[in-house]
């Protein structure tokens, strides 16, 4: 594994304060499709707390590694990239689970209207 520059830093400092923002708006459930769904609402929820609070340690890391040269000996790439990737892989799979339901919804809407 390379080195990470501090351009490297700087360009995932903005990639986990841009998913930190999405995790933060994106994720909210109906309190009706809560109730009718409370395993699947249970799931994702747990998905958008894993996925904010990797993104969260994330960020402070890079943050840190960028803005201390003695923190950047110490802090290992990996400390980094693990909670990092474990955020996109949060942040893909509710954005399945939106894409889903939103399709679901307009099928759902489209055999309503037929006669």
């Amino acid at each position: 594994m390379r080195e990470l520059t501090a351009d490297d830093l700087g360009l995932l400092l903005s990639v986990f304060a841009v998913l930190l923002i999405a995790f933060g708006i994106d994720f909210h459930l109906s309190r009706r499709a809560a109730q009718r769904h409370r395993g699947r609402a249970l799931f994702f929820g747990v998905v958008s707390v894993v996925g904010e609070s990797m993104t969260a340690i994330a960020l402070v890391l890079t943050w840190v590694s960028l803005w201390s040269p003695a923190a950047w000996e110490r802090i290992d790439d990996l400390l980094v990239f693990v909670p990092g990737s474990i955020a996109v892989v949060c942040a893909m799979i509710l954005t399945g689970e939106k894409t889903f339901g939103r399709l679901a919804a307009m099928a759902g809407r489209s055999s309503e209207s037929r006669p």
